[in-house]
């Protein structure tokens, strides 16, 4: 059996691999999936804080059967080059859309997802693209003010823990945050996580528990998409996810929205099926 490192690289090697400038130095690191289709729009997905394109391992596959997908490293973290200033979630949008305008082109439309911090940012990607996006899904998605848990966790491991002690660090903490299953948590969740966090520079906590998202819906477009595991631990409850529902449905009546019972917050990790059905319908 092939370690956890081994299989992530197996699939990017499947992957084309696009760079793009940040205006004060370094690049965004794009990677696209699948073939381009006239029939159907290019996929844009957005990981979470502290995250890369790799919170979407799960799904990739079965997405890139049918769809062109394009997943990117947030600026300061994954492999892209350092988020420069201002630090605000309409820059982070700014740079994305101007990588966007230079993978799809300027005139190109597509879809847009983006889980938690991703969801936040995409919503300012999807209002700044205007008719060219078409669909926006957001998963457990930041930027909803007081509504915003911000959950506690364990200090994560230096380079110098135990490789035991890590482990036990990095799977206590995505059971509080990010997976509500135990059974979930498994050896790739963990090298998952553990090399996302060895790899941020850029901290997006404060950034998330800001109402930006709230702000910048009456300026999208897009179809809105809602979705939340029941048991997200960032979302405060069913109560608190209903007022989520109720906000997105005041700016665009009947938006959909879907409430995945028994799911964590990182719902594209732990109920990959119901995700991908809802990234893929028409």
């Amino acid at each position: 059996m092939s370690s956890p490192a081994a299989e992530v690289e197996s699939l990017l090697q499947h992957a084309r691999q696009v760079s793009t400038p940040l205006p004060q130095g370094g690049n965004l690191c794009w990677q696209c999936w699948g073939r381009e289709d006239e029939d159907t729009l290019p996929l844009v997905l957005l990981h979470g804080g502290f995250g890369s394109w790799t919170h979407w391992f799960a799904n990739l596959p079965v997405l890139a059967e049918t769809r062109q997908v394009w997943t990117v490293d947030l600026p300061g973290l994954g492999s892209s080059g350092d988020m420069p200033a201002p630090f605000t979630t309409e820059h982070f949008a700014e740079l994305l859309l101007a990588g966007i305008d230079q993978v799809l082109g300027p005139d190109a439309m597509f879809d847009l997802a983006g889980f938690s911090f991703g969801a936040m940012i995409g919503g300012h990607v999807a209002a700044g693209a205007s008719e060219r996006c078409s669909r926006f899904v957001m998963i457990g998605a930041a930027g909803f003010g007081d509504l915003h848990v911000q959950v506690s966790l364990l200090p994560p491991p230096g380079p110098d823990t135990e490789a035991g002690e890590a482990d036990a660090i990095q799977r206590e903490n995505l059971g509080r945050l990010m997976l509500a299953s135990p059974a979930v948590i498994d050896d790739m969740a963990v090298y998952l996580h553990g090399d996302n966090l060895a790899r941020h520079r850029f901290r997006s906590r404060k950034l998330a528990g800001s109402a930006d998202l709230v702000a910048a819906l009456p300026n999208i477009h897009a179809d809105l998409v809602g979705v939340w595991g029941c048991e997200d631990a960032t979302a405060g409850g069913r109560k608190a996810i209903e007022q989520r529902r109720e906000l997105l449905q005041q700016v665009q009546p009947g938006a959909e929205f879907h409430i995945l019972e028994g799911v964590g917050h990182w719902a594209m990790y732990e109920a990959p099926e119901s995700i991908n059905r809802i990234l893929l319908a028409d």
